[in-house]
């Protein structure tokens, strides 16, 4: 419930001290935050953007692949965000699909996904303010000691004793100058950035049938045959909403616009216009060309903005690779796992064991202290960071890295030096699976 306390105890006004800050509150954001403050440090949580939620948020129903594990729970944060959106009731979530990449999720309603993120965090005594992009930091040597966070002018600067940054474009780590990997090692490729839609009055079970038949080659020959039109088409994957009559539509964005950084505010303008179009096209492609189902859908919505699947990562301690992730290599140091299978656009594959393991030091970017990464800007290469990219398994990167931070601001310590068996330990005791 709404309190008129709210802003005194939540939303800071000014700039000031806190044992951790978190910049950043997608899946990993809101991971490393809950568990920072559940371990009773002084948390604030920064987001630049209007929510909570991320990609998860903005992407309408995709679903949030790995939040749970074989259907039951992961513990910890995870247990914590499934058990307060299925309170909400079915309008809240639903189980969505089933296969190697999206086993294990939900499709969220974005906006009860925010509400549990806020509530969640209120509880945990945690504070938050979003519109509050990081853009500087304050530096005492290699010593990370204060972000810099700007609101239509209005500067604060917050210092803490460890920061997370799990911004995704790995924004922090950038500013403090930690070294950075960027793209596919062998030309720059990056992952398609999508703005993710809705599309109402549908006949579900007719498309889904439709779609489903035969592995989507029917709708494949359409679209191909759209683009020979001139319209602007990309790949598409559909899945199931919470609401009647309602299906979100995942796509590589607009094709025709080449390797898209979204980093640069060129590229990513380019992203939100090409996938509008690609959005308002498919409605008229689906229509004109009688597909079963939608022949009387419209638009509902284009996600609150553009999904970024890959741009900056760290270059850590350890450098997650594509032959760790495949043969599930063992970690004395993991505190994560990642699981599901290769997941990047040019390249799907399952990894040996089913997921793969994540070691401390690759939440540690090289020559910067006081500072954990957690989440796809963490230490792996190209494929590494593919493999089991889902949110739910940023979550438990984020998850882990909270967990540091907190035993390492309450004890004076700098992450590197901490050991990971203390962080192992405390999972465990949340019921995570290492």
């Amino acid at each position: 419930m709404l309190k008129d306390s709210l802003m005194e105890e939540h939303i800071p006004a000014r700039a000031g001290h806190f044992d951790v800050i978190v910049a950043g509150a997608g899946p990993a954001g809101l991971g490393a935050a809950l568990a920072a403050a559940q371990q009773g440090a002084r948390t604030l949580l920064l987001e630049a953007k209007a929510s909570m939620g991320g990609v998860a948020y903005a992407a309408l129903w995709m679903p949030f692949n790995r939040i749970q594990l074989r259907n039951g729970s992961r513990g910890g944060v995870h247990g914590q965000m499934v058990a307060r959106l299925t309170s909400y009731g079915s309008v809240a979530c639903r189980p969505g699909k089933r296969n190697m990449i999206d086993g294990d999720n939900l499709d969220i309603h974005p906006e009860y996904l925010k509400l549990a993120a806020f509530e969640l965090l209120e509880e945990a005594g945690c504070m938050y303010l979003v519109h509050s992009p990081v853009t500087g930091v304050t530096m005492e040597g290699p010593d990370l000691k204060g972000v810099i966070a700007n609101y239509k002018g209005e500067t604060h600067t917050f210092t803490a004793d460890a920061f997370v940054d799990a911004t995704g474009d790995g924004d922090l780590a950038f500013q403090a100058g930690a070294p950075m990997a960027k793209g596919r090692e062998e030309d720059g490729f990056l992952m398609r950035i999508s703005l993710v839609f809705a599309l109402a009055n549908v006949d579900e079970e007719r498309f889904f049938s439709y779609w489903e038949q035969d592995n989507g080659t029917q709708l494949k020959r359409v679209i191909a045959q759209a683009e020979q039109e001139g319209y602007c088409t990309s790949w598409y994957v559909f899945d199931r909403t919470t609401l009647p009559r309602v299906i979100s539509v995942n796509n590589g964005g607009p094709l025709q616009l080449g390797n898209l950084d979204g980093t640069r505010a060129q590229h990513i303008s380019a992203a939100e216009r090409g996938g509008l179009q690609v959005a308002l096209d498919f409605v008229k492609i689906a229509r004109e060309k009688s597909i079963p189902g939608l022949e009387e859908c419209f638009l509902m919505r284009t996600g609150a903005s553009a999904a970024v699947r890959e741009t900056r990562r760290i270059v850590g301690e350890y450098v997650l690779t594509e032959e760790d992730a495949r043969e599930g290599k063992e970690f004395p140091d993991t505190i994560a796992r990642k699981y599901g299978g290769f997941d990047s656009n040019y390249f799907h594959g399952p990894m040996d064991k089913g997921y793969c393991n994540y070691p401390y030091r690759a939440l540690l970017p090289q020559q910067v202290e006081h500072l954990l990464v957690a989440g796809r800007c963490g230490s792996a290469t190209h494929l590494g960071h593919a493999a089991g990219k889902s949110m739910g398994n940023m979550m438990a990167l984020g998850q882990a890295a909270g967990i540091a931070a907190a035993i390492c601001a309450a004890e004076g310590l700098a992450p590197r030096a901490l050991d990971a068996s203390r962080v192992q330990a405390q999972l465990r005791t949340m019921g995570v699976e290492l």
